[in-house]
């Protein structure tokens, strides 16, 4: 079979390239100008600042019943070239799959969340600046919510994570309390350390600029190649995206901008959202870490907490967790 979808691939090898690459849009001329007239073309001048930066990692292990997972996030510090790991957290459990598949992977990415927002809350006042992986938007998530919940909005500002402990066994609840727990995190990261959060996406398919086809940043990737950045969009936090009652009181309303930028000439283009409009001033003091068009410090803790495929492996060698006698035994059933 895999003979005959070779054959077809190289009988179609021409127009997939041209799909890949986009040549239609290449040739659309008012697409073409309509970017163009979006961009502002800008060097950076740079300007040293420190950061600090957090991501997190999460390997999920559906069995037959249960679903095994293990969470992670890290924060380090950059300052005059240096790297300083500050803290890393783990927590590993047990879900048990009352919900679904599906269900259990939201509630994980949730937990990872969360530990990467109390860390950036924990060592805020670290550095000048917090990096942070991914949008404001992902973060917050675009749930619409009717009905408040209220009995996170005063926890504690340690590491803890409550809604484990408030749950139970209830994964319903335990999701609705998970997001409630983040957007709390949330407006108390944004209200003491505003100014400090850029929240960067290498990858964005956003449509809001140019309602073509292709996302805005793909756009951009095609019909610009000079460092600079796109016209500022203004953004308002709604609180109906927001459980928490808390946090939907105190961030309802709120503006924060949205642009892509692009560090250096020939570079891949970026999203950021931030709470400041000037956007030049963040491209100073990003273009010192940058590398490869990304900066440095969300690179590294990137790198540092990614769980890798040996490391998964060397988890389920560690659970005793091995694959069915036959090798054609589906993993699914382990």
């Amino acid at each position: 079979m895999i003979d005959k979808g070779y054959e077809e691939l190289v009988s179609k090898i021409d127009e997939i390239k041209s799909k890949i690459l986009h040549s239609d849009y290449l040739k659309n001329e008012a697409v073409k100008e309509k970017v163009r007239k979006n961009w502002v073309p800008y060097k950076p001048r740079k300007e040293e600042k420190s950061f600090i930066a957090i991501d997190g990692g999460e390997f999920i292990k559906d069995l037959r019943s249960t679903t095994f997972y293990f969470a992670d996030a890290e924060v380090i510090k950059w300052s005059s070239g240096e790297v300083e790991v500050l803290e890393g957290k783990v927590l590993t459990d047990v879900l048990m799959s009352k919900e679904g598949k599906e269900f259990d992977k939201e509630i994980v990415s949730l937990i990872m969340q969360l530990l990467e927002l109390k860390l950036a809350y924990k060592y805020g006042d670290s550095a000048d600046y917090i990096l942070l992986d991914g949008s404001l938007v992902k973060k917050i998530g675009s749930y619409k919510f009717k009905e408040k919940e209220f009995r996170l909005d005063d926890i504690g500002t340690d590491d803890k994570i409550y809604a484990i402990e408030m749950a139970g066994n209830d994964e319903k609840l335990l999701l609705r309390y998970l997001i409630a727990e983040n957007h709390t995190v949330i407006a108390r990261l944004i209200e003491k350390y505003k100014q400090k959060l850029l929240f960067i996406s290498k990858d964005s398919r956003s449509k809001e600029l140019f309602n073509e086809r292709l996302g805005d940043m793909a756009l951009f990737d095609l019909f610009t190649t000079l460092p600079g950045h796109s016209n500022l969009l203004t953004k308002v936090i709604s609180g109906m995206n927001l459980i928490s009652l808390k946090a939907s009181e105190k961030l309802d309303g709120e503006k924060y901008f949205s642009s892509y930028i692009r560090l250096d000439e020939g570079e891949k283009v970026l999203k950021i959202d931030m709470f400041t409009n000037n956007v030049e001033r963040v491209m100073d003091v990003l273009s010192v870490v940058n590398v490869k068009g990304y900066p440095y410090p969300l690179l590294r803790v990137h790198i540092d907490a990614k769980i890798s495929r040996e490391d998964r492996r060397k988890i389920l060698q560690v659970l005793n967790i091995k694959k069915g006698t036959f090798e054609w035994f589906p993993s699914q059933l382990v």
